[in-house]
């Protein structure tokens, strides 16, 4: 692919139909705003880092590294600014589909879910994930980080992120007014930084009777979830401004507040195509080019110092196979020259693959979520309430309750499911592209989370609950893997996805074994009082196989979590970054977005992504003394 150097004075071949906070300059000086939008003309020709991706990881690591005044960053971003959107900002808005700000892409036919195809989305504005997340502002157990540190990465464990977790965000405590909820939180959990999380004004009345089934099923409050004990019931903090009542978030976090920095250009709407390397294998620069355009020009802009890919776990495999980094016979099959032979790239990867369990009340409370529909004169007073005092249920995004659970907790056959993931060859289910690396470091991988299974501290099962009558049922702890390849008929097109969903025959027993602990909580007498009829899966469907059919047709192996595709393990084990989140084979080029997580840990990722970036942004400081 040809691409053109950005020179002073010259033709980007660029319409320009939007500029915001532009001044003219000649492109080799960082001029008084930062924000370049769409203007290509304005980018200097060299920066000293170049960070592919504005998404939660890219921006976070951009407003760190630009807190040196002597370093020039440029953050190339395929998505728009979301300007403000209030069905960005709003978190009632979160069940929109956004789509505008999405990925949405279709996967591969699955063999084991009856051959259907699903969705997989993931964040396309500068925000990324966060902007269009569900707000839920997690951290998983500290067994499952420590599991990162065990397959070769010192300092990754709990107590090496934990800071970077409190350095990402400040706290702020619920209400008074939530006081008859009994929210719990330890405020040594959180530090001062940019996210802020907090409790929402509004909690639905139907939220305290679920949240007492809960406790009737002998199920323990978690007093903190996010100090490294994310097992049992909680309450939840959302990514939310205390104050205006509006999503907390990658832009309004870590880059507005900082993006009149002279020494940081973010460039939008323009998708990075490769990595340019030298005769040494040393990262030196990127190719790009307008978003959507067949007539655009390639261009290029020159590194000096690193280049650091951040394009999210579904994109910057494809960035590393597009420059020739990855598997011999992949990149063979769609004409691309083998620079580094990484078969680990895009492999690995991983998600949490859910069924929507629901049910209705007969004698529900009110008001309840179901009132939130357009033409409902709730609705239309809990909108003038959010305008006019940032209260009430527009609030509230998806739920901010949930139970996570380990696998002894929620059923009585753990040992008989141990037993069973022991003794079954795990290597059947995997994609036939695993070298003998891969499955070596699969075979790590799948001890490990065996033995989460046998711990009561770490969760293998979530359900979110928020006073309505449904709810994802979610396995945390899968061991199906998939892949994210590029198309070899059009590597610059969109990706290829095999999610490997319900590959691994113990994650349907892990769900068959999770909708009946669902079935119990919706039977005790707290949950009685209102009525529960179950309209899904539907109480007619009673046994395992029934039920195991039931999810291989209806399970979504998505939930929005796509990891693991760069997976920072050793070499020998398929491993693609170290622990200094350089990539194998090369110099100069570190991924930094989640991505690099070896193993999927038993929460929503936003968090661990912002805590990733955090320690990556101090690896790469150091790493450049």
């Amino acid at each position: 692919m040809k691409a053109f150097k950005i020179s002073a004075g010259a033709e980007t071949g660029f319409v320009v139909p939007f500029l915001v906070s532009i001044a003219v300059a000649s492109p080799f000086r960082l001029h008084k705003f930062a924000t370049v939008e769409r203007d290509t003309f304005a980018l200097k020709t060299s920066y000293d880092y170049v960070i592919i991706g504005g998404g939660t990881s890219g921006l976070t690591v951009a407003n760190r590294l630009s807190e040196d005044s002597s370093k020039t960053v440029l953050v190339v971003e395929y998505g728009p600014l979301d300007n403000d959107d209030p069905e960005v900002l709003i978190p009632a808005d979160v069940t929109k589909s956004l789509s505008s700000y999405l990925f949405k892409i279709t996967s591969t036919p699955q063999p084991f879910m009856n051959n259907r195809t699903t969705t997989v989305s993931t964040g396309a504005v500068v925000g990324g994930g966060t902007a269009v997340n569900g707000m839920f502002f997690d951290r998983g157990a500290a067994e499952d980080y420590d599991n990162w540190s065990k397959l070769g990465n010192p300092g990754w464990d709990w107590n090496g992120i934990f800071p970077y977790f409190r350095k990402s965000t400040t706290f702020t405590p619920p209400i008074h007014d939530l006081k008859k909820f009994n929210i719990s939180y330890d405020r040594d959990a959180y530090g001062d930084g940019p996210v802020h999380s907090s409790y929402p004004r509004y909690q639905w009345p139907g939220q305290k009777p679920q949240w007492n089934a809960w406790l009737e099923m002998g199920i323990q409050p978690s007093k903190e979830i996010n100090g490294g004990d994310a097992f049992g019931l909680a309450w939840v903090p959302n990514s939310e401004d205390p104050v205006s009542e509006t999503r907390s978030f990658a832009r309004t976090a870590y880059y507005e507040p900082i993006k009149t920095r002279p020494n940081l250009h973010l460039l939008v709407g323009h998708k990075v195509s490769e990595v340019i390397f030298s005769e040494d294998l040393e990262a030196t620069g990127i190719t790009f080019q307008e978003r959507n355009s067949t007539e655009a020009k390639v261009l290029s802009v020159e590194a000096k110092v690193e280049v650091i890919l951040a394009a999210g776990a579904v994109h910057s495999p494809q960035i590393l196979q597009c420059s020739g980094i990855g598997a011999k016979n992949l990149l063979a099959a769609a004409g691309i020259k083998q620079k580094v032979d990484l078969p680990g790239v895009g492999a690995n990867l991983q998600d949490h693959p859910n069924v929507f369990v629901a049910w209705q009340y007969l004698n529900n409370t009110t008001p309840n979520p179901s009132m939130m529909t357009p033409g409902n004169p709730f609705y239309e007073e809990a909108i003038a309430e959010y305008y006019a005092n940032k209260t009430g249920p527009r609030t509230m995004a998806a739920s901010n309750s949930g139970v996570f659970l380990p696998l002894r907790t929620f059923t009585s056959k753990w040992k008989d499911i141990i037993a069973s993931a022991t003794a079954v060859d795990g290597r059947k289910g995997l994609p036939a592209s695993y070298d003998r690396t891969l499955l070596a470091g699969y075979k790590v991988q799948r001890a490990l989370i065996i033995d989460s299974f046998a711990s009561n501290r770490a969760a293998c099962m979530e359900m979110p609950f928020g006073g309505g009558t449904g709810a994802p049922a979610v396995v945390l702890k899968p061991l199906s893997r998939g892949t994210i390849n590029i198309n070899p008929a059009d590597p610059y097109g969109e990706v290829i996805i095999d999610s490997g969903g319900l590959s691994d025959p113990i994650d349907v027993k892990t769900f068959v074994e999770i909708i009946k602990s669902i079935r119990q909580w919706l039977q005790t007498p707290a949950h009685q009082s209102l009525g529960p009829v179950e309209t899904a899966p539907t109480a007619n469907l009673t046994t395992d196989t029934e039920l195991e059919a039931l999810i291989r047709n209806s399970v979504n192996p998505s939930f929005a979590h796509t990891s693991g595709t760069l997976s920072m393990m050793p070499r020998h084990l398929g491993g693609v970054v170290s622990p200094g989140l350089l990539v194998y084979g090369t110099k100069r080029l570190s991924v930094v977005d989640a991505s690099i997580m070896p193993l999927i840990p038993g929460t929503h990722l936003s968090a661990t992504v912002y805590a990733i970036a955090e320690k990556a942004a101090d690896i790469i400081k150091n790493r450049h003394q």
